[in-house]
């Protein structure tokens, strides 16, 4: 259905999503916090020689563990932080990972799964990297919502460049695309999910950032489960290729 600005639900959502955003950083600055304290005290419990033998191995987890989540809360912080004015050459490959890496942990909590994959060289666009990574992450979660009713399936990421274009597709084992035109999918407020779980500006987004770095975003196959984000390589990048 198409919901739009005026919706108060659709307000109320966007205003909620704001709010969460202007709390992420000191959450994130709070955990930070302490997961520096668990790291000190597993130091501290390191250097003793009275502990017992099984102690050891709880130590190792919870280091792993301590260091996995700083890690996590790093990649949160690099994309809520970038800048999304600048411009430089992006590697289309690294946005596909470091997107995958960040909805890994919601994507297997949901029973589903998801795969990163490339080839054809090094895929170098010029452009922003935040909207880049935006216009990615959408397209995944797009493919999460798509599979959420099933609670199972996966969600294939692949990026592949050829000499004038750098494609990344996003797939998933859903029902496809229901409504019709499909291309009605990419228009804003358009959504087939209550306004609370999105307010139907996903693809829509991510079909701006695609026209406003000189690419496309469209639907790909009759069931429409595949998204093709096509962009044009780095003219950098492609005097580097000829030159090989």
């Amino acid at each position: 259905r198409t919901t739009g600005p005026e919706d108060p639900a659709v307000l109320l959502a966007l205003n909620r999503a704001t709010t969460t955003a202007r709390l992420l950083s000191g959450v994130i600055h709070q955990i930070n916090n302490a997961l520096q304290v668990n790291s000190g005290t597993v130091v501290l419990l390191e250097a003793r020689t009275d502990l017992p033998p099984a102690t050891k191995p709880a130590l190792d987890r919870l280091r792993n563990q301590s260091n996995r989540m700083a890690g996590t809360l790093s990649e949160v912080q690099l994309f809520t932080r970038a800048s999304v004015h600048e411009s430089a050459p992006v590697s289309l490959r690294e946005v596909a990972e470091h997107s995958g890496t960040l909805r890994t942990f919601a994507i297997r909590r949901a029973g589903l799964t998801i795969t990163v994959t490339s080839e054809g060289g090094e895929p170098i666009v010029t452009g922003n990297r935040a909207q880049l990574q935006q216009a990615v992450l959408n397209l995944i979660a797009n493919a999460e919502q798509s599979l959420a009713p099933a609670r199972r399936g996966a969600i294939h990421v692949h990026v592949d460049a050829d000499d004038r274009w750098v494609t990344v597709r996003v797939s998933d084992e859903g029902p496809g695309l229901a409504m019709q035109p499909r291309e009605a999918a990419f228009e804003a407020f358009t959504t087939t999910r209550d306004p609370w779980e999105g307010a139907g500006l996903g693809l829509w987004a991510a079909s701006r950032v695609a026209g406003a770095h000189g690419g496309t975003l469209t639907v790909e196959g009759e069931s429409g489960n595949v998204f093709a984000l096509r962009l044009p390589r780095s003219a950098s990048d492609l005097a580097g290729a000829d030159q090989n």
